[in-house]
């Protein structure tokens, strides 16, 4: 079997700079597996110029994205023949893992794509960071940005849960509209935050490159006592996975989370797809499907 991926030629801006190629199947060594990708996660950041201090991916590598993959075959201890792994394999068909950074998919992570979105880092990135850093109170207002994203709108229905008023940002008028139908709350389409922000205020930062907090705080002509700024960082709750998940599934299999995706169908599509969630013209999740 011919393994089919995507490589970037130069940082990506269009379609020139990936190729789709075809190569040898990757060879299995003592500890590791071979898994089919059956789900890839498009995540613009991972190819972002600013990136380079965290891994910047270089000409001739394969685009990084996340996966949920089918184990064909194996020479490692836990991961077993037939095995559903959610794991980092790269825009490409097939990928050999020695287990680092993989994990079997919960049986509550069902659709299987949910393990890359609102059951998958952006949900868990949400929970943990209004539940844990920003330690949300009932009664509390919580203003999310881009409220329509897998984050963004996990973010505010955990607010709503937990008993919060929850505001949106989103960018374009389908996506307020969304909003409004599938996740609730309320939508804001300006915000002066020097307006908005009371003293305690907290602001949780979930990106790659977070802006100082003093330079973030002086944008908005607060000053420093006035609200804390805090950097969100999922490893530091890798531990604590089984809390979300036990959370996140019952409320999503109650119909209580809302969640869009948007799937492209085969690796020939995923080059546009990322182009596209890179200059924010995704709506939803975006996934490809093989």
């Amino acid at each position: 079997m011919r393994n089919l991926q995507v490589k970037i030629k130069r940082p990506p801006s269009r379609p020139a700079d990936l190729e789709l190629i075809e190569s040898e199947r990757p060879p299995l060594t003592n500890g590791s597996f071979l898994a089919r990708a059956l789900w890839l996660a498009v995540d613009p950041f991972r190819c972002a110029p600013d990136l380079a201090t965290r891994g910047l991916p270089r000409p001739g590598d394969v685009v990084p994205a996340h996966g949920v993959g089918e184990v064909m075959e194996s020479r490692h201890d836990v991961f077993s023949v037939g095995s559903l792994v959610v794991l980092d394999c790269g825009l490409q068909q097939l990928c050999v893992s020695e287990g680092h950074h993989a994990r079997l998919l919960h049986p509550g992570q069902t659709p299987v794509s949910t393990a890359l979105g609102v059951l998958g880092a952006p949900g868990m990135a949400a929970y943990f960071g209004l539940l844990h850093l920003a330690a949300l109170r009932a009664g509390e207002t919580v203003l999310v940005s881009a409220a329509a994203n897998a984050a963004g709108a996990m973010a505010g229905q955990i607010a709503m849960l937990k008993g919060g008023r929850a505001i949106g940002i989103a960018g374009t008028r389908e996506k307020c509209d969304w909003v409004t139908r599938n996740v609730g709350g309320e939508l804001l389409q300006s915000v002066a935050a020097s307006g908005v922000l009371s003293r305690g205020a907290r602001i949780v930062q979930n990106s790659v490159t977070p802006a100082e907090p003093d330079a973030l705080l002086a944008r908005a002509g607060l000053a420093p006592d006035t609200l804390q700024v805090l950097r969100m960082d999922l490893r530091n709750y890798e531990h604590r996975r089984g809390e979300f998940l036990r959370d996140a599934i019952a409320w999503y299999g109650a119909g209580r989370i809302a969640t869009k995706d948007h799937v492209v169908d085969g690796l020939a599509n995923a080059p546009a797809h990322l182009l596209l969630a890179m200059q924010g013209g995704n709506f939803g999740r975006p996934l490809v499907r093989l």
